[in-house]
Formats: C-alpha cells, sequence, structure tokens
C-alpha cells in the first residue's frame, strides 16, 4: 500500500484547510459557478489543489482542471478520482484541450499571474464552444494592492476593475461585471423570494458594491445566464461577528492592564533618573565654560588674520583702480576712437549670421567690480530666475538628476491621466528610401547629432529598446508596459494623412491589430506640410495638405476602426481626436459639424475634438472644438540665452531658451476662461534635425519638469469645470528622439524620466481622488477653524498633538498635504478633517491662501495658522515651531481672540517682528509690487515672523485679491520669495484693515 499524497502550502495556493477570509472568497466563487454548469462540459484554469473542479462536477456533466504544478494535478486525481472528473497538467497560455470543446470557463484567480493576459483569453475564446460562455475573476489592484499599500510577490500583473472589463469586452460580445468582498454585515432576505439586492451603510443606500475586493465578470458571445447577486457563510467560523467581538474585548483588557504597568514603570524610572541628571546637569555647565573660554580664544586668534585680510583688500582695491584708469585712456584714445566704423561692421556681420550683437565698453567704473549686482531683464513678462547664492538654501525634493536604474513598478490608475505623443517614424518606409536615403529613419539623425556648446546633451542614445524597429511588434508591446508601469495613461499617436495617403502607417496598424498593445490611446491628426525643413530647405514641400470637406470625411473614415477599438480614449463617450495647426483648415467650423455628424452615423454619441495651440492659435472656441491642448514649445516664454553660452560654435545660427525659465513661467500662467488640456515637455532640442540652426531648451532638470508636471495636475484635478473623462493632462513626448524630448530611458538619465513622471502621478491614484478637490463645508460648525499645511511627516505628531489642546472648542480642521502618503496619514489621526491634495508650491503660504479664500464666507469668529515646517537651516527651527504650536493652540488664545473686538492678530510674542533692512533685504521686489497692489500706506511695522498665528478673517480679507497662479516653483530658497513676501506684509494688512496685533 502506498502513502497518500500530501500537497504543501506554497504561499499563493489555496487549501480546503485554510480558513477566515480566503475561505469565504474561494468557496463563494464557486458555488456561484456551480449553479451555471449544470450538465455542460467544464474547464478549471488553475485548478490547483482541485477542490473547485470537485465542487463544479456536482451538476456538470464533466470536468478537467488544468494547473501548471505536476504535484498539484497528481495530488487532485488521487484525491478527487471519478469518471466525470479529471485533472491535466497545461498552462492559461497553452491549455492542453482541443478547438471548441468545452461550453464554460471558470477561471478563478489566475491571470494576474500572467504577463500576457492577451494570450490567456484568445486561448480560451479558442476552446470555448460558440455558445459556450466564461467566467473569470481578478483581484481589483485598487483595493487588493494600491490602497493597503501590499505587493504580493506572486502576482506577475493586477488589473484595475476598468482595466479587466475593458480587456475581456476584447473578445467576448456580452459581458457583466460583479464584485465581490467579505463584509461584517446584518443580512434581511425573504423566505420564499429573492428581490432586488440592496446594500446600505451609515450614510445611506449604496448603489453598488463599493470597494469590492475582486471583480468577477460573466462573458459571452451569446446571451448571459442569469446569476442572482448572492452571500456564502459559514456559521461556525472564526469571522462571525460575535466571535469578533469577544476577542475584541479580550484584546482591550489585555491592552488596559499593560498601559497600567507601564505607567508604574515609568514612575520607577523617573525616581531613579532624578539624582543622575543633577549630576550630568553640573558636569553640562563645566563643559560649557571651558567651551566659552576657547571660542573667546579662537577670536583673538583670528583678529590679526582679518586685519592682514582687510589690507590686501585695500592693495587690491588700489591696483584695480590703476588697471581701470589704464584702460580708460584707451578707451580716450583717438585710435580706438578710429576703429568704431570696423566695430560696427563687425556687428552688421554677426546680425547677418544671426548672431548676437557684441557690447562694446565706453567707461570702466572701479567700484563696480567689488559689488554683486543683478543685470535687469531685457523683456518685463520673463522672470527672473538668479537667487541669490547668499541665500541659504533647503532640501525640497528627493528627484534625482543623474542616471535612474530600471525599476519593477506596479501600475498605476490615476486621475488626471497622463497621455504622451508618441511618434510611430522609427522604421523604414518607401516613402523616406526615395526623399533621404535608402533606410533612412529619424535614428540616423540621432545618431550622429554633435554638442553644440558646454554641457550640451548630445547625442541622446537610447537604452532598454535601444535604436528600436516599430515594425517588430515586441516593441510597441514593451512601451506600452513601460508606459503604465511609470504612470502614463496613454499615448496620443502622430497620424499622418496627406489628402488619403497615410505615412508611418505599419506602426498604427500593427498596434491596432494588436490587443497586446495594452494602452489607452487617441491621435493626433500632424495637419501641416511634409517638407525638407531637417535640412533647411523649408519651401521644398514633398508632400502637401489638400484640404476639403471631402477629404476630411474621408480621413474620418479611415479612422473609424481606431476609434471602434475598445483601447481608444473616449470622452463621455465621444473618440478624443486632436488637430495640429487647425488654423489653416479651411471651412474649420464646418468640418467639425460634418466629423461630429459622421461619429453619430457611427454610433458614437459625437467626436470630441480638441485643437493645439500652435502658431498663434488658442482660443478653441473660435470654431466650435471642445477644448484647446498645450503644444510646447509653441506658446512658451523665455529670453534668448546664446550668448551666455561657453564654447557655443562659432556658425551656431539657432536660439537656446532657459528651461527653468521656460518652467517658472509655464506655472505662473493664469487659467483660461475656457477648457485647456496642460502640457508639459521635457528638454526640446531638435539639434539632431536642424544642426547647428537648432532651436534648444538648456539647463533641463528632472526636478522642473516633476514641478511643471505637478502643477499641470493640480491644475486638471481642480478645475471643476472639467468632467470625470476630461481630467486628462499631456506630456511632449514619448519618444520624440530627434527633437532631444523623451519619457524612453538615455544613456544618460537611465529611467530618470519616467521615475520622475510617476513620483508625481502616484499622488494623482484614483484611490486619493477624495483629496484631490474635496467637499468644504456649506457653513461653519464651530467658531473656530484650524488651517494647517504639512510638508514633512516627521512634524506632523507635534501639530497633532498641538491641535488635541483645543479638542473641548471642537474647531473645524482644514489640511493641505503635498503627497497623497501625507494625505493618508492626516486621515488616519483626523477623520473629520478637510484634506486637501496640493502642489509643493509657495510653502505654507499659497496652501492657506487657497484654504482661506474657501472658508472665508463661512462666518468663522477666528482662524489659527500653523503649519508642520521643518526650517532646517536653523539649529533653532524645531524649537521655534514647537513653542509657537504650544502657545497658540490654547484655551487663553480662543478666548482672547474673540473677546477683544479690534484685535485682529495674534502670535507667539517671541515671533511678532519690526521691519528691518535684514529682514527686508531680499524681499523687496516682491513686497513693493503688493504693497502697491493691496493700496498699502505706511505699512512698516511688524510681522510675524514664521507665519503662526491667530487672526481674524476680516484682519486679513484683502490677501484674498493675491492670485495663487503667481508663485514660483519651490527652489529650496530661505527668504526672497513671493511666500516670504506675503509673511512681511501680514501685519501690515491687518493694521490697516483697522485691528491691532498682540504677542501672547
Amino acid at each position: 500500500m502506498t502513502d497518500k499524497k500530501i500537497l504543501k502550502p506554497d504561499g499563493e495556493r489555496f487549501l480546503p484547510e485554510f480558513n477566515g477570509t480566503i475561505e469565504l472568497e474561494h468557496y463563494h466563487r464557486y458555488f456561484v459557478a456551480l449553479d451555471l454548469v449544470k450538465n455542460k462540459v467544464v474547464l478549471d484554469i488553475a485548478s490547483g489543489e482541485g477542490f473547485g473542479s470537485e465542487i463544479l462536477s456536482r451538476q456538470a456533466q464533466t470536468v478537467t482542471g488544468v494547473d501548471i504544478s505536476q504535484d498539484a494535478v497528481d495530488y487532485a486525481n488521487e484525491k478527487y478520482a471519478r469518471d466525470t472528473l479529471s485533472f491535466v497538467c497545461g498552462s492559461a497560455t497553452d491549455i492542453p484541450l482541443s478547438d471548441n470543446s468545452v461550453d464554460v470557463v471558470v477561471s478563478f484567480e489566475t491571470i494576474e499571474h500572467l504577463s500576457d493576459h492577451a494570450m490567456m483569453l484568445s486561448e480560451i475564446k479558442r476552446v470555448l464552444k460558440d455558445d459556450g460562455f466564461l467566467i473569470i475573476s481578478s483581484p481589483n489592484k485598487l483595493v487588493y494592492s494600491d490602497q493597503p499599500k501590499y505587493e504580493n510577490p506572486f502576482h506577475v500583473r493586477e488589473l484595475y476593475t476598468a482595466d479587466f472589463s475593458t480587456l475581456v469586452a476584447r473578445y467576448f460580445q456580452n459581458t457583466r461585471h460583479f464584485g465581490q468582498r467579505v463584509v461584517a454585515a446584518s443580512i434581511i432576505a425573504g423566505s420564499d423570494h429573492l428581490s432586488k439586492f440592496k446594500s446600505y451603510n451609515s450614510s445611506g443606500y449604496l448603489p453598488d458594491l463599493s470597494g469590492q475586493m475582486y471583480d468577477i465578470i460573466l462573458a459571452s458571445d451569446q446571451p448571459l445566464p442569469d446569476l442572482p447577486h448572492s452571500l456564502y457563510e459559514d456559521p461556525e467560523g472564526a469571522l462571525q461577528p460575535q466571535k469578533v467581538e469577544a476577542l475584541l474585548a479580550d484584546y482591550n483588557r489585555a491592552s488596559l492592564e499593560l498601559n497600567q504597568l507601564r505607567e508604574k514603570a515609568n514612575v520607577l524610572a523617573d525616581t531613579q533618573a532624578s539624582s543622575f541628571d543633577r549630576g550630568v546637569s553640573d558636569r553640562k555647565l563645566a563643559e560649557l565654560s571651558a567651551e566659552k573660554a576657547e571660542l573667546e580664544a579662537r577670536l583673538q586668534r583670528q583678529l590679526p588674520k582679518q586685519a592682514e585680510a582687510l589690507e590686501r583688500l585695500k592693495a587690491q582695491e588700489a591696483a584695480m583702480g590703476s588697471l581701470v584708469e589704464d584702460a580708460n585712456k584707451v578707451l580716450d584714445d583717438k585710435w580706438w576712437r578710429r576703429t568704431r566704423p570696423f566695430r560696427r561692421w563687425s556687428n552688421s556681420i554677426r546680425k547677418w549670421k544671426g548672431k548676437p550683437k557684441k557690447h562694446f565698453p565706453t567707461r570702466f567704473e572701479a567700484a563696480s567690480y567689488f559689488v554683486n549686482s543683478t543685470p535687469v531683464q531685457e523683456n518685463p513678462a520673463i522672470r527672473s530666475l538668479t537667487p541669490d547664492p547668499q541665500i541659504p538654501l533647503v532640501e525640497y525634493s528627493s528627484i534625482e538628476e543623474g542616471y535612474v536604474a530600471y525599476e519593477e513598478l506596479p501600475e498605476i490608475e490615476t486621475s488626471p491621466k497622463l497621455i504622451a505623443f508618441y511618434l510611430p517614424q522609427f522604421h523604414p518606409f518607401k516613402e523616406n528610401d526615395a526623399w533621404w536615403g535608402k533606410g533612412f529613419t529619424e535614428w540616423t539623425n540621432v545618431g550622429k547629432a554633435k554638442p553644440l556648446f558646454g554641457g550640451h546633451h548630445q547625442p541622446h542614445c537610447p537604452i532598454h529598446l535601444g535604436y528600436y524597429d516599430l515594425r517588430i511588434p515586441e516593441i510597441m508591446e514593451e512601451q506600452a508596459r513601460l508606459a503604465r508601469s511609470y504612470g502614463v495613461s496613454g499615448f496620443a499617436y502622430y497620424f499622418y494623412w496627406f489628402a488619403g495617403k497615410v505615412l508611418m502607417e505599419t506602426p498604427i496598424q500593427q498596434m491596432l491589430d494588436n490587443p497586446r498593445v495594452d494602452i489607452p490611446f487617441c491621435m493626433i491628426w500632424a495637419n501641416e506640410n511634409w517638407t525638407r525643413r531637417w535640412d533647411g530647405q523649408e519651401n521644398d514641400v514633398l508632400v502637401a495638405q489638400d484640404h476639403s470637406l471631402d477629404d476630411s470625411s474621408a480621413m474620418l473614415d479611415y479612422l473609424r476602426p481606431f476609434m471602434e477599438d475598445p483601447r481608444y480614449i473616449k470622452i463621455d463617450g465621444k473618440p478624443l481626436f486632436i488637430i495640429y495647426r487647425a488654423a489653416i483648415i479651411p471651412d474649420m467650423a464646418e468640418t467639425l459639424e460634418v466629423w461630429r455628424r459622421q461619429a453619430r452615423d457611427y454610433g458614437f454619441p459625437g467626436l470630441y475634438i480638441v485643437c493645439a495651440q500652435t502658431f498663434g492659435h488658442k482660443d478653441p472656441r473660435e470654431f466650435g472644438f471642445d477644448a484647446a491642448m498645450e503644444f510646447p514649445p509653441h506658446t512658451v516664454r523665455s529670453d534668448d540665452i546664446a550668448h551666455h553660452k561657453d564654447g557655443l560654435d562659432l556658425d551656431f545660427g539657432g536660439s537656446i531658451f532657459d528651461y527653468e525659465q521656460v518652467v517658472a513661467n509655464a506655472v505662473q500662467e493664469p487659467e483660461e476662461e475656457y477648457k485647456v488640456f496642460p502640457t508639459a515637455t521635457l528638454s526640446w532640442d531638435n539639434t539632431a534635425r536642424k544642426g547647428k540652426k537648432a532651436t534648444v531648451f538648456s539647463n533641463f532638470s528632472m526636478k522642473r519638469y516633476s514641478q511643471w508636471l505637478s502643477r499641470n495636475a493640480e491644475r486638471v484635478a481642480k478645475d471643476n469645470r472639467l468632467f470625470a473623462d476630461e481630467k486628462i493632462m499631456f506630456v511632449n513626448a514619448w519618444n520624440e528622439w530627434a527633437e532631444g524630448t523623451h519619457l524612453e530611458p538615455d544613456q544618460r538619465h537611465g529611467f530618470g524620466y519616467l521615475a520622475a513622471t510617476r513620483s508625481v502621478m502616484e499622488n494623482y491614484g484614483v484611490y486619493g481622488l477624495e483629496y484631490q478637490n474635496p467637499a468644504y463645508p456649506d457653513a461653519a460648525k464651530s467658531k473656530y477653524a484650524i488651517i494647517t499645511h504639512l510638508h514633512y511627516e516627521s512634524t506632523w505628531g507635534d501639530v497633532v498633538q498641538a491641535i488635541s489642546e483645543v479638542d473641548k472648542y471642537s474647531p473645524d480642521i482644514f489640511v493641505t498635504v503635498t503627497s497623497l502618503h501625507l494625505a493618508q496619514i492626516v486621515k488616519r489621526d483626523l477623520p473629520n478633517a478637510v484634506i486637501e491634495l496640493v502642489d509643493n508650491r509657495g510653502r505654507d503660504i499659497r496652501p492657506f491662501l487657497h484654504v482661506f479664500r474657501k472658508i472665508a464666507p463661512l462666518g468663522y469668529s477666528a482662524i489659527c495658522k500653523v503649519h508642520g515646517k521643518a526650517s532646517t537651516y536653523r539649529n533653532d527651527g524645531e524649537a521655534l515651531r514647537l513653542s509657537a504650536l504650544k502657545a497658540l493652540l490654547t484655551e487663553h488664545c480662543l478666548e482672547k481672540i474673540t473677546s477683544e473686538g479690534d484685535l485682529g492678530l495674534l502670535a507667539p510674542s517671541g515671533s511678532l517682528i519690526e521691519h528691518n533692512d535684514k529682514n527686508m533685504f531680499w524681499n523687496g521686489p516682491h513686497t513693493n509690487v503688493l504693497v502697491e497692489e493691496l493700496e498699502l500706506r505706511d505699512w512698516h511695522g511688524k510681522f510675524p515672523a514664521g507665519s503662526m498665528f491667530w487672526f481674524k478673517p476680516e484682519a486679513l480679507s484683502p490677501l484674498l485679491k493675491i492670485n495663487e497662479d503667481r508663485f514660483d516653483v519651490e527652489r529650496g530658497l530661505a527668504d526672497g520669495t513671493m511666500a516670504h513676501a506675503i509673511e512681511r506684509l501680514f501685519g501690515s494688512i491687518c493694521v490697516a484693515q483697522g485691528f491691532r496685533i498682540k504677542g501672547v
């Protein structure tokens, strides 16, 4: 007699001896399927131990269980041996059954273990009969992994609910979705019938099963069988509520006893430590006295060195004066004056060559060489970015600027969704062969680009997929996978239509035919003539546009199969279509109407048409577009800084712009009256195409790119004009290698572009929607409100502790945070607070203005502004913060600010500082502008340094005139920013409103 086989746990496979939630989930699914398989031939994929296949065999004609593990198959065949049930070894992507051989396929918790979902579903379709159906389940990635921040090491590729539904719908005409989760609930059911199933919580009726852990989909090409709502219960299980409550009571009693023991231990430890502390204090005093004496001695030793340095400086100044005198003699000399025509002629030649003008001196001043001066910007609309090097800096970003290695990351579903422009060029095609030479692709130009000045990043050399060919299907499949894992939700493919002729057609057609290119997409019509502009021959047209209503209609007919694909991005059911250079199309408004009618004829509710903001055309309302889309480098603003570049090629005739300035101006652009989808770009640089006539964005940094992207995400998330489907934004681009802007990894930055992108987008995961644009109350629930801002997690405990000191007054609490992680921490500790995710811009001041604007009309008697700022550049930063929190959040302050009618601002006494040259030195420009805008007179006085205080809303109401868009990106400056200038004026505004300032 042989020993019975034993199947050991492997960490993932369910076994019948397991209990708890996993038991309820697995058995429930199979008993639901049991009602569907009566007298049918059934395939159970990933049958494991075999318990589920055995359940199905109680009603089915036959059941075949397929599993990848031979041990599991052998065990199941021995344990569950019967004529109608068998188990075979095989893969879900290579099922060992013949075509059209089964009525029902059951696949529970299988697909997430595979990377090739399309192959699995193709195999299921192959073995299913034409009238067969599939019941399949998968964990909902949002609830299973994202929200608890859990990573199952056995799962290869999890799916969000929408993605799972879309995937199955590609293969079956009819689908129905069900959600599953284990709940502690009260159930009311009729004894003779089951009517509509309803769910409730403390807020009332729930329209569906929210927060489901697992998604189950029933699918077929025929009408679907009925599948009622159901429940599965284990009356004796450990999860019965009564048993859980008893265990919780035991736990609470044990916790109370443990806390009492800890208190006794602390009292004993304090008693033992007090005598020891006195001895430590005496020794500390002696050490400080010795340290003071050493410092005084060091000071005396330094005084002679200082005097010597001062003498050297005087000698240098005298020498400089002599040099300047000699130089001025040269300028006064008649021979220098006679060369003036030659200098003018030289600049004329430089202008003709497109080079910057040379400036020749007229007079030298010795004093100017000892003064740190800042040049005046030639264009007042372009902001100066040069911070004074003497202002302390603080670390503000973890974004890496160097090479970043690849990281295996789970996909994230976000809102807003980020869509990357995609160029389908990288493959040979006959037109390019004819125009540029056999085998030409963009890679031909990319590889031979050369740097034009010191520090110029050229050439851009790809890694990961290398110099790829888009005719290879696996390339686009991997691009889609990589994009989604780093927070890119879709591609916008450039579409090249020229009066019925389509260029670069092969990649987009292969994508359409290949469901394994698993990423949503839309189309951008690259509506312009194709010229030889890459080699400077602007007017040599290779293939031209020929606009007409008939041509436009034919183009949409061509695009119809793309728009009908389930991957195509739709807004309110309407396919998203973007037009480049819309203004050059005759009868544009009529063309839009033609397209919309066609789309309705195709069965869509319409077409969502967007114009790219290019060549001066910005407003979508001009022709009747649904929205506009930013298209940098069009519309961006920056000075040409070519003349500042060291080692610039002498024949350079292009333009060099400052990426720092581009970003600074972009983030401070005011919001438009119409809908516009924002777009960030990376280091735009078309040197590969135009050589020495290139346009280059220099001084690129990952930090600035991520800040631009973050501002765009915040703007879209908080735009109440946009419906959920319209919450989209763009990046230029996924693979514009010849224009130097690509998210794809290169040799210099590695996966840094993608890592910076994900660092922003993971703050906008769909599981954090409640924090993006939270509901503010319609009326105050308390006399008091507290506004606080959190950027440093390490300071949050101090803020919570301080707020708890005024709990009995039940203040309304409003918290702004700079990451989704922080939002979840605040929610844990202050579940009733209004928590809002904001861009990390303007320190605590911009978020404060944002919240104050929303709650100012609610009628609060007093508001407290506090924050969790770390001030790491100061040794006493932590002590000052703690002192201010303890001073302000007290019963005394609440009563004082409300009882004294003319008291407008109450701050810690130590923080109230008089304006002086030192604290105003770096803030003059911003402060002067604000003083004029707010019409402040005789404004010098005191301000609350650190910006923590109580105030009456009417005392600071002029602050609401300040637009939140005017704050620059975070640069880590400890002074001299718009935020610091506003801090300097809190007291001045209060006094101007007729109120007093007081310290506490």
